[in-house]
């Protein structure tokens, strides 16, 4: 009781000076897009999306994806919760950033109702771990908001938790022949997945792929080096960077269909490199959208259908992006900060 008191009390003390911050800079803020951005002119080529039917065909294995629903003020959650049971998804996949922060986490878990009996996998995001996504409390305290997420959120029969204190990793087999692994880049500061994270990732590749299964890969941030944007695994040094290597050589070794990550508040279809795999950048549950990224580039609220096809071995996975029908008196949520700067 008494940390919950305490990060209360940094989260008001937080949100005063933050307001302050951003009230007092407001007018010396560019309209610009965010310095993170670095698909540059061509942004609108990364917009690719499939059509799919309104239901899912006999055989195929629906799965809806989304990321970043904090600061959710135009409702995209509750939205994207029904749409997905509407459409006839068997499976949630979130990517993490529930809330602004952790300590209001468990406002997030009554929303859940609305997806009825579809299972919920949520990958971990820096603001379940961090206050206000920034602020990291000594190792203790970061652990308990770990294992509390675990606790809170992964409920779901069938999970195959891994046993690691300062980590949340896991993967799901799904019907159709599905895989589904979540992995947490977010949980160990500037330190990438480690070691013991990829060692049990390549096993599980080893496995999953032995078996034929189709193999679908979620995390909060994505990839570094990747042609969109910066606001990934590029930010956390050297060693995130390795890392990031080292679990892309696994994707390709083992034919991971698809990857999908959030962290970003845009979306973006894109191949990680010459030789893949694809990727789906999908942050766009509610969270502040990137800076002065127009519609046409990927700034828009919205979550993802994949339908997946274990007989189709070219394309087992298609995607289709669902925008959020956001009409006035409705505004989409913008931010007005470089990402990599957000405090909010």
């Amino acid at each position: 009781m008494g940390n919950r008191r305490a990060e209360f009390g940094l989260v008001v003390l937080i949100v005063t000076c933050s307001s302050f911050f951003l009230i007092s800079c407001s007018k010396r803020l560019p309209s610009a897009r965010s310095n993170n951005v670095k698909c540059g002119e061509t942004c609108s080529s990364y917009q690719h999306s499939d059509s799919l039917p309104d239901q899912p065909p006999q055989g195929i294995m629906r799965i809806a994806i989304g990321g970043d629903s904090r600061d959710d003020k135009s409702q995209v959650v509750l939205w994207a919760f029904k749409e997905a049971k509407r459409r006839g998804a068997k499976a949630f996949f979130f990517l993490g950033d529930l809330e602004v922060t952790s300590a209001i986490d468990k406002r997030f878990l009554p929303q859940l109702a609305d997806l009825a009996d579809i299972p919920f996998y949520p990958a971990v995001g820096n603001h379940e771990i961090e206050t206000f996504g920034i602020y990291r409390l000594p190792k203790p305290e970061s652990l308990l908001k770990v294992r509390r997420f675990k606790e809170e959120f992964l409920t779901t029969p069938g999970v195959n938790l891994v046993p690691l204190d300062d980590t949340v990793v896991y993967s799901v087999d799904l019907d159709g022949g599905v895989h589904l692994i979540a992995l947490d880049n977010v949980s160990r500061k500037s330190e990438g997945f480690g070691a013991a994270q990829l060692a049990w990732l390549e096993q599980d590749l080893k496995t999953a792929s032995s078996a034929k299964k189709i193999i679908l890969v979620g995390m909060h941030k994505g990839l570094a080096n990747n042609p969109v944007t910066s606001h990934a695994m590029d930010e956390d040094g050297a060693a995130a960077v390795k890392d990031s290597e080292a679990a892309l050589a696994l994707f390709r070794t083992h034919g991971v269909a698809m990857i999908f990550v959030s962290h970003s508040h845009m979306y973006a279809a894109y191949s990680q490199g010459e030789s893949g795999p694809q990727v789906r950048l999908t942050g766009g549950m509610g969270a502040p959208l990137v800076k002065g990224l127009a519609e046409a580039d990927g700034g828009f609220h919205h979550f993802l259908l994949a339908d997946v096809s274990a007989s189709n071995s070219k394309t087992p996975v298609l995607v289709q992006v669902v925008k959020f029908p956001c009409r006035p008196p409705c505004k989409p949520s913008r931010s007005d900060t470089d990402e990599s700067q957000e405090i909010d």
